[in-house]
């Protein structure tokens, strides 16, 4: 008698911590120049607080002192820049790092990486703080639109039985109810992934791929890109599908 009264109950429990609506936002490719902005804003304070002073045409300028902190903002700027454009995802996650273990170890074996810092050291790259600050107030204005104003413009709905995307043009939600709902992660990509999605502070981000077919005829299908914790979104997508065929 216990055990059957209690089943009734913990089934309730179940079903109410399922989320009613789902929304799934996803993000330009532009959501990871938080990396740009945020080295040029090191880069801004090892300039004023760790550089010198020099004059030029008669106007006093702030340097960092070490030509690494120009080199630095360079690696950084332009790998943001081709990884989010060349991503590396499964198997080919798998070949790049093959890759470059197989460069890093010709280039041990050949010249060794020693003769090559010895040539980096040749390379000095200066720019005035106020170089830096130029990019960090371009590239923060663009995250931050990217991330908090954008992003809410367009979304994915998932209701019981229901499946939307609101169009930013019109603010409106075209909805399907659809039949045979499939709701799959991608694989992740190496470096956009799980370094700039910051998968490595409990973050991350992924791709999530939706198929399903409409009544009358017909399929529908849409990946919601670089969604925040893709795995969270997909298991309450699931449970919510879950609850409406029971």
């Amino acid at each position: 008698m216990t055990a059957a009264a209690n089943a009734p109950a913990q089934s309730a429990a179940n079903a109410a911590d399922v989320p009613r609506t789902v929304r799934i936002y996803e993000y330009s490719d532009l959501v990871y120049w938080w990396a740009i902005w945020v080295a040029a804003l090191a880069c801004i304070g090892l300039s004023y607080f760790g550089g010198a002073q020099i004059v030029i045409n008669d106007k006093a300028v702030w340097v960092a002192s070490s030509p690494w902190v120009g080199i630095g903002f360079l690696v950084v700027m332009f790998a943001t820049l081709i990884f989010t454009q060349l991503r590396a995802r499964g198997i080919y996650a798998i070949i790049l790092v093959l890759a470059c273990a197989l460069i890093g170890l010709i280039v041990h074996m050949w010249i060794g990486w020693h003769a090559v810092f010895d040539q980096l050291t040749l390379l000095k790259v200066y720019m005035n703080l106020a170089f830096y600050a130029v990019f960090f107030a371009v590239s923060f204005v663009i995250w931050f639109y990217t991330f908090f104003i954008h992003a809410r413009l367009t979304y994915g709905v998932i209701n019981p039985g229901e499946v939307g995307w609101r169009s930013p043009l019109t603010s409106q939600i075209e909805t399907y109810r659809p039949l045979n709902f499939q709701v799959t992660k991608r694989s992740d990509d190496l470096i956009v992934h799980k370094l700039l999605g910051l998968r490595w502070l409990g973050v991350g981000t992924g791709d999530i791929e939706v198929k399903f077919d409409v009544p009358g005829g017909g399929s529908q299908h849409h990946v919601f890109k670089n969604v925040l914790r893709p795995d969270a979104q997909v298991d309450k997508m699931e449970a919510l599908i879950t609850t409406e065929r029971r």
